[in-house]
């Protein structure tokens, strides 16, 4: 069942990058929207991931795919 978890968590993460991209692409106009809040988010979202790789390795993972993914989306 874990590995299971852990071999979906692994597919979201290779997924974040492409889907950060697409969503960069998509919402080109809202960039001031959302330049504004991503780092407080991202910031949030790296310390929730490291606070859960000690407690729960799936949550920390979906973390991590979210950290990844609005990084990608808020890249230059």
């Amino acid at each position: 069942m874990i590995t299971q978890q852990i071999t979906i968590s692994i597919i979201i993460l290779i997924a974040a990058i492409p889907l950060g991209l697409f969503l960069k692409y998509l919402t080109d106009d809202e960039k001031e929207i959302y330049k504004k809040y991503f780092p407080v988010i991202l910031w949030v979202l790296a310390i929730a991931a490291a606070v859960f790789y000690n407690l729960n390795v799936p949550i920390a993972l979906t973390f991590t795919a979210t950290f990844i993914t609005l990084f990608v989306w808020n890249w230059k």
